[in-house]
């Protein structure tokens, strides 16, 4: 029973730090009232079901199919099955993609200390005292925030039912990993699908 209860602990650390080393933090929202449970096939949208929201820089005409694959190969791994025609899924996905650049100004207090002719007396003369003055110190740091949503709509009724996004601070080693960094996003969105 100890060997099972350290396995499950190791798997749990495990997952939690994978979930931190992708650097996204993920949000979920969902239909209490929809029965997730009924749903085994998926479609998207339309052909073309990437959205492309506030966005700094022209996003690469690959990123769509990108994604789009990322997130087929997930919900196949879930035991989801893709289908061609919209209106024979349980249900249908689209997708939102934007970044922003951030300016982030942090300021902390900072000590200096000073010296003044007054002090302490001594057997040659004052010893002058130390004065010492508060100030601030502010840095200045400018980043790009990166975010990808999912949404999924039951087809029966037409309606949306639950999303999920993802965002973080995108560093010049995600643009060139783009592959890795649209795979860490969609893992850290889905980890929220179906909801529990």
């Amino acid at each position: 029973m100890q060997k099972l209860r350290i396995g499950y602990v190791a798997v749990v650390a495990v997952a939690v730090l994978v979930g931190c080393a992708s650097g996204f933090e993920a949000t979920y929202d969902h239909d209490p009232a929809n029965d997730f449970a009924a749903y085994k096939t998926f479609a998207w949208v339309s052909e073309h079901p990437m959205k492309v929201g506030a966005i700094e820089r022209i996003p690469s005409p690959l990123l769509e199919s990108q994604i789009m694959v990322t997130v087929e190969s997930a919900l196949g791994a879930k035991g989801y099955k893709l289908v061609s025609d919209v209106d024979s899924a349980d249900f249908a996905l689209a997708f939102t993609i934007g970044s922003r650049e951030e300016i982030k100004v942090d300021s902390s207090p900072s000590m200096s200390v000073g010296y003044s002719g007054y002090g302490y007396p001594g057997r040659r003369g004052a010893w002058g005292g130390a004065y010492y003055g508060y100030g601030n110190e502010t840095t200045v740091r400018q980043y790009t925030e990166g975010t990808l949503a999912i949404d999924v709509f039951d087809v029966s009724e037409r309606r949306p039912v639950w999303h999920g996004v993802a965002s973080k601070t995108i560093h010049d080693s995600d643009r060139k990993d783009s592959g890795g960094t649209v795979q860490a996003a969609v893992d850290a969105i889905l980890a929220g699908f179906p909801p529990t």
